[in-house]
């Protein structure tokens, strides 16, 4: 498929490309930036975002090679940049949803991932942006999300969500993809696939919040990944791949949730896992390339892209690391290599960084997982960034969380009012001195188009605090080595 296009050169993403040649690889500190590029530093010509999330593994499972997941964790890096230190902000699934689009802090039944679907309660303003959520996990509509202010700007935006009204009594996708009314009890909230449709809606970070269930025009962008067909009452709905035909018709923002095969959450899957052989049920990372396989290449390919898109990889959270087939919770122990059925680093699991708050709700973001005291947050998961404004085969080691996800998106499309900071900035992403991403990710603001090179021919090694940008605090550590 279609790579970058700029004058003549052209870049092309093959399934299983193999990395170019050996470069030696080059550190570089970021410089210091601006007062003003401190609030909201640049984001180059980025016009266009496409944010993929996957479930439930830690970088050491993702990007080490342990797994069957080489499109992840070779190919896609040598064309942009691989984030070592990208953490999750708790756990279990919802609550990170709810952060990464709302600065919200993992409450009790969100961490839960809410098998009741209904209303946050008491929904009472707190502090620093927040609102206290005693049970349940649809907030008010005085609570904020990225898509009402994306709204604000008049900033076009789309979900995209595989299998999403595959089952038309599972969940309407004609309302966000919401299971039913929250109100009172609420109603039973799926949290499991089926043969028919693996759509799960604690992976929709839309379906969470009355500020976008609660107004047509926002669930009018919440759509199935393939679209929708007209019926009685109901235009067709455009997906993803008819959207990325021309640049009009391609959202600005556009979040991709896949469904639980696609996403690696579930280790066998439902239905079809994108192999082709309706006998293969692999999941877990196996599946998740399938799906990157297919759908990267159409976004690369697209007019927005090869303007000014920038692809986003990243995991909900870090869930202990596993080997060969192994599930979301335990390392797989049936290698014929004994080698292989070592346990792996639960450790990756249970880390936070960039000074996370737990909030209002919860004195442990990491809900006590796997025995441990996970006061932190969601560990360790790494993600991947593809541009043009993207050095290929750059890596940072600079820690970003949810929080710094969601403030650099504000950033990036122009919200520079309202808030919790009166920056544009909600909840935790608003918190004194969390670093968005800065010119160790926007690292060829030229944008002019460069091949793909081997992960680690640059790295951007982590640094002391956003005054200091000039002063590593750790040494580079080799690309596809473990962090800990």
């Amino acid at each position: 498929m279609a790579g970058f296009i700029r004058g003549r050169r052209r870049w092309r993403l093959a399934a299983g490309a193999a990395v170019v040649g050996a470069i030696a690889a080059v550190t570089l500190v970021p410089g210091s930036a601006s007062a003003h590029e401190e609030h909201h530093p640049a984001a180059h010509k980025v016009g266009h975002v496409w944010t993929i999330i996957l479930e439930n593994k830690s970088y050491e499972s993702t990007f080490t090679g342990l797994n069957q997941n080489s499109y992840l964790w070779k190919t896609l890096p040598s064309y942009g940049e691989l984030l070592t230190q990208y953490y999750g902000t708790g756990h279990y699934s919802l609550d990170n949803y709810i952060s990464l689009v709302s600065g919200q802090a993992p409450a009790p039944d969100n961490q839960n991932d809410c098998p009741q679907y209904k209303n946050v309660a008491p929904g009472t303003p707190a502090a620093d942006g927040q609102v206290n959520a005693s049970s349940g996990c649809v907030y008010p509509s005085s609570v904020k999300t990225l898509f009402n202010q994306l709204d604000s700007k008049r900033v076009p935006w789309k979900v995209y969500a595989q299998d999403m009204g595959n089952t038309a009594t599972r969940e309407n996708a004609y309302q966000c993809g919401v299971p039913g009314s929250p109100s009172g009890s609420g109603v039973p909230d799926p949290g499991g696939a089926t043969a028919a449709d693996q759509y799960v809606p604690k992976h929709n970070p839309a379906a969470w919040f009355h500020s976008v269930i609660d107004n047509p025009k926002d669930c009018a962008n919440v759509v199935p990944l393939n679209g929708l067909p007209a019926t009685a009452g109901h235009k067709a709905v455009s997906g993803l791949a008819q959207d990325l035909k021309s640049e009009a018709t391609t959202p600005r923002f556009s979040w991709i949730t896949p469904n639980n095969c696609s996403d690696a959450h579930d280790a066998t899957c439902k239905g079809d896992n994108l192999s082709g052989d309706p006998n293969n049920h692999q999941g877990g990372l196996y599946a998740s390339d399938k799906f990157l396989e297919k759908v990267v290449p159409e976004i690369m390919a697209s007019p927005a892209f090869q303007h000014d898109g920038m692809i986003q990889v990243i995991f909900d959270e870090a869930f202990p690391p596993y080997k060969m087939y192994g599930n979301s919770i335990a390392d797989y122990t049936g290698n014929a290599d004994k080698s292989l059925n070592t346990p792996t680093d639960t450790a990756q699991s249970v880390v936070a960084c960039c000074n996370e708050l737990p909030g209002p709700n919860t004195s442990q973001p990491g809900d006590q997982a796997f025995g441990q005291d996970t006061t932190p947050g969601g560990g360790i998961t790494g993600a991947v960034f593809i541009s043009r404004f993207i050095k290929p085969g750059s890596v940072s080691e600079q820690p970003y969380n949810h929080y710094s996800w969601l403030r650099s998106m504000e950033d990036l499309f122009g919200l520079r009012t309202g808030g919790t900071d009166g920056r544009g900035h909600l909840g935790y992403a608003a918190a004194d001195g969390l670093r968005p991403f800065g010119p160790d990710v926007y690292n060829n603001p030229s944008g002019n188009a460069l091949p793909p090179a081997p992960s680690g021919s640059i790295v951007y090694p982590a640094v002391a605090s956003r005054h200091d940008r000039e002063h590593p605090i750790v040494n580079p550590t080799p690309a596809g080595s473990t962090q800990h």
